[in-house]
């Protein structure tokens, strides 16, 4: 692994997280029903898809991976493997201390609201 030195800062220690492929011949589970996952795609690189687990009367009849405009990705067609993300939120927890303060994310509002 490559790295720099920025002189006079000190690096932060870092987050690790795993992912862990699996084939498209492996599509994701109705237990993974609202996760975030990262597909490869062999022509353009990664893209983020939400799992859906499509219902009607309480029966789940298709579980896919989709675009935030709602359509599918289509395994083999789109896809070649795919990995679950970690959960966002606890992830973002980590770095609570990057988050812009109340005061300072009001008064970006306020001077936004003045401007349109």
């Amino acid at each position: 692994m490559r790295g720099f030195v920025v002189s006079g800062a000190s690096m932060s220690q870092p987050i690790t997280e795993q992912l862990h492929f699996r084939p498209a011949s492996e599509k994701p589970t109705k237990e993974f029903n609202g996760r975030w996952v990262i597909l490869l795609n062999p022509c353009d690189g990664w893209h983020i898809a939400q799992v859906l687990a499509l219902e009607e009367d309480g029966e789940v009849y298709h579980v896919g991976a989709y675009e935030f405009a709602g359509g599918e990705f289509e395994p083999h067609d789109f896809y070649v493997a795919w990995a679950l993300l970690p959960d966002s939120i606890n992830l973002a927890n980590h770095f609570e201390d990057q988050r812009l303060s109340p005061e300072i994310r009001e008064a970006r509002w306020r001077e936004w609201v003045a401007k349109n």
